[in-house]
């Protein structure tokens, strides 16, 4: 049966938005600010503040952990702090690893509670247009790049490139292997990849910190997670109200490194309520993103 999320003060892009939000099953079907025709079960949320469910970011999934370990990483690292999906990363150092590190990352999965998408890092001389057919093949959505700062970025072969990417955008993402990456290194990384079209992501991505709406627009996993929004998944986190900013502009920040979410719902689920985190192995799944980019941001 239908109920209605009630009175919730929703933050949407460092702004408080007051609606309510009609849920059936593990889908949002309705937002607005007058719902008071439906006569459904309604759920209260005023005291709190409703936030998406976070995606994060991992590359530590491809080492093998026993199930307590798992668990423990799971809890404290992603669980704990409102995560509902993670974006998994393995390394490939050559196109014909390609599949089984794929399946090796994916065996290391199969206990996940949440949802899961996965990509692939790559050192930059394996950038080439065969490798990214291979990623439309294996529908990979987003490469890490490892990068010295030292490579002649003119050298990859981006004009062949171009036709690869077209038929298939996978987003591109620096991995700097040197904290110190120039200014300058990352600006030419910026205006090569602008001027042959290549769908890219300007800066590097930080692990276990949950990734902006726009990088899951280029990537692709937004809409299919990342934001509350009608024909949505029930994906999101309730915070203690006294986190709400007294600004005229009532403009809302949540701090996951500061802020606890009391409660986490994921795919309609709760995951977490209180001090109590509950762990269902198995319950989260992999999500293939088939085109990268439908809603892709433009940094």
């Amino acid at each position: 049966m239908p109920y209605i999320i009630d009175q919730a003060n929703m933050i949407k892009n460092g702004q408080l938005q007051r609606c309510s939000i009609v849920v059936d099953g593990n889908r949002i079907d309705y937002i607005s600010q007058q719902t008071k025709a439906y006569r459904w079960i309604r759920m209260p949320v005023n005291e709190f503040l409703l936030t998406p469910g976070y995606i994060m970011l991992d590359f530590s999934f491809q080492t093998p952990r026993s199930f307590p370990e798992f668990k423990e990483y799971m809890q404290q690292h992603f669980l704990s702090k409102g995560c509902t999906s993670l974006l998994a990363v393995c390394d490939v150092l050559y196109e014909q690893q390609l599949p089984n590190a794929l399946q090796k990352l994916r065996q290391s999965l199969l206990n996940s509670p949440i949802d899961y998408f996965i990509g692939a890092k790559i050192p930059f001389r394996l950038l080439t247009p065969s490798f990214i057919r291979a990623c439309k093949r294996w529908k990979v959505p987003v490469l890490f790049v490892e990068l010295q700062g030292e490579e002649r970025l003119e050298e990859a072969p981006w004009s062949w490139m171009y036709e690869a990417f077209v038929s298939y955008p996978v987003t591109l993402v620096p991995y700097w292997i040197t904290q110190d990456a120039t200014k300058r290194l990352q600006m030419r990384w910026k205006e090569l990849l602008s001027s042959y079209r290549i769908p890219f992501i300007p800066f590097a991505l930080q692990e276990r910190t949950p990734l902006s709406l726009d990088v899951l627009k280029k990537i692709g996993v937004y809409p299919h997670k990342g934001d509350v929004r009608i024909g949505g998944e029930v994906d999101y986190n309730l915070y203690a109200r006294t986190l709400l900013s007294d600004s005229v502009a009532e403009t809302a920040i949540v701090d996951y490194d500061k802020h606890i979410p009391m409660i986490t719902v994921h795919n309609g689920r709760i995951v977490r309520a209180g001090n109590h985190l509950f762990f269902y192995p198995g319950f989260g799944k992999e999500r293939t993103i088939r085109v990268p980019g439908m809603f892709a941001a433009d940094f």
